[in-house]
């Protein structure tokens, strides 16, 4: 495995997760962030520990790399990797559901829907993984999860606008 590639498709992937949960969080779920429950931190809050967030999505993003690259040593077709994304996504964000329910006061919608997102992500990840680790060339491929982030924060940015205004 070339490690500059796995680096550049780490990057790529998590690029692809900051966008989805921006559109998911920033601006769908919006309400639930202002929604005053007692588990969720002020809205001022959650803006300066958004870093550490993203940095928590760039580790989920490591570790799915680095199992998938174990498990697929050479590219596999698309629905493989659909197949195993939605595996790990529905594991992760299960696993996940049912650990903060088991101790955080956070109505279980409100619960479902952050763990829906996370299961969107998972998905993404792989696929981008899937696409940017293997071909031989991939300066044709290295525009599109580049472009599907900016896709993802105009169409959020828009939905605030229209939709979010308090």
């Amino acid at each position: 495995m070339n490690q500059k590639r796995f680096w550049i498709s780490t990057l790529l992937a998590w690029l692809v997760f900051i966008g989805i949960d921006f559109l998911i969080h920033a601006s769908l779920l919006d309400n639930i962030w202002k929604q005053e429950v007692s588990a969720i931190k002020s809205l001022e809050d959650l803006a300066i520990l958004i870093p550490g967030g993203y940095l928590s999505f760039l580790l989920l993003t490591l570790l799915i790399g680095f199992v998938f690259i174990k498990i697929f040593p050479k590219q596999e077709t698309f629905k493989c990797s659909l197949r195993f994304g939605a595996i790990f996504g529905f594991l992760f964000s299960l696993s996940n559901l049912l650990g903060l329910f088991s101790y955080i006061r956070l109505p279980l919608g409100h619960l479902i829907f952050i763990n829906m997102g996370y299961f969107i992500e998972i998905i993404a990840v792989v696929l981008v993984y899937n696409s940017i680790l293997y071909p031989e060339k991939i300066k044709n491929k290295v525009w599109k999860p580049v472009s599907l982030f900016f896709i993802l924060v105009i169409i959020g940015v828009i939905i605030q606008n229209i939709f979010n205004q308090t």
